[in-house]
């Protein structure tokens, strides 16, 4: 049986510190017959460039910055069909214009619940294709466990509150550490900066690791980076994180803004729960949520529009 061929239009994340497009791009390329572009144009001037006629073309961070997504322009009048992805909810207030003036009846989104409450008159043509981790890097490398409590990571106040709150209140705590994140998203020194295997390995050293899922309540990377280092998880429960399989005291820990500190406490001092869940936690990342599970995910999905 002959691959889908699909055009992927993304930006080069091939030297970002962390690029889950990029790895998913990687995965979906074993199971279709895939090309990638990377330039700002016109859709059917690229397809006049590329080497066959996509059955499906998805178009990735739709309108968002031209170094994470190419501008495209001639989708409206585009015959072949092709869908968005959205991952990003913070400057995508005219999204309904957007679908509507491009003609797009597919939109992929990292967001499940926020996203139909916020556009709800696009929630019949959305897809939840979640978060992803490329199992390859975030594993287990069996490092002592010798950090208690870690965070990495924004901390903005406005975008992550519960991050910042964490911050300032164990800042000063001597088994508490933080690394803020690289400033710029081409990373080329693995060793300065904390990214890549470098990244997983420091996950991987720590008990407890915390983190939130921001103001939109999105499943951010790290639900997952953290349990598939076998890292125990600290972090906010949501309707969406329920979805992917995450139950609280079984494979991560919820936490919220009062108690946090205590949750924390509780599983340093109690070793073998906190390595069940940390362990159960793992098997549910590396069986359900890594690239190359997701990037099946997709082409099932694109195989079923491309059926109707």
């Amino acid at each position: 049986m002959n691959k889908l061929k699909v055009l992927l239009i993304m930006g080069d994340f091939s030297q970002w510190g962390n690029p889950k497009q990029y790895f998913l791009g990687v995965e979906l390329s074993k199971i279709t017959d895939l090309e990638i572009w990377h330039e700002p144009g016109n859709i059917h001037d690229i397809l006049n460039k590329i080497r066959f006629v996509p059955d499906f073309i998805l178009i990735l961070n739709y309108k968002s910055s031209s170094q994470i997504s190419p501008p495209i322009t001639g989708l409206s009048s585009l015959k072949i069909p092709y869908g968005i992805f959205i991952r990003d909810l913070h400057n995508l207030n005219n999204l309904p214009k957007y679908v509507i003036d491009d003609n797009v009846k597919h939109i992929f989104t990292c967001f499940k619940d926020n996203f139909r409450k916020k556009f709800p008159q696009l929630k019949n043509m959305t897809k939840w294709l979640p978060n992803h981790v490329n199992t390859e890097i975030f594993k287990d490398y069996n490092h002592p466990k010798d950090i208690d409590m870690l965070m990495m990571g924004n901390t903005s106040k406005k975008w992550y509150p519960l991050r910042n709150t964490i911050l300032k209140t164990l800042s000063n705590h001597p088994n508490f550490i933080y690394h803020s994140p690289p400033k710029q998203r081409i990373v080329n020194d693995n060793k300065k900066f904390f990214v890549r295997e470098r990244y997983a390995r420091e996950i991987n050293r720590a008990k407890v690791f915390f983190t939130c899922d921001s103001i939109t309540q999105y499943v951010v990377a790290k639900y997952f980076e953290v349990p598939a280092c076998k890292t125990l998880l600290l972090a906010p429960d949501s309707p969406d994180l329920y979805d992917l399989g995450f139950r609280s005291g079984e494979n991560f820990v919820a936490i919220n803004e009062h108690d946090f500190v205590a949750k924390a406490k509780y599983y340093l001092l109690n070793d073998e729960e906190r390595e069940r869940i940390a362990e159960n936690g793992y098997k549910l990342v590396h069986d359900r949520h890594s690239s190359a599970v997701r990037a099946k995910e997709l082409l099932k999905m694109i195989e079923e529009i491309l059926s109707v």
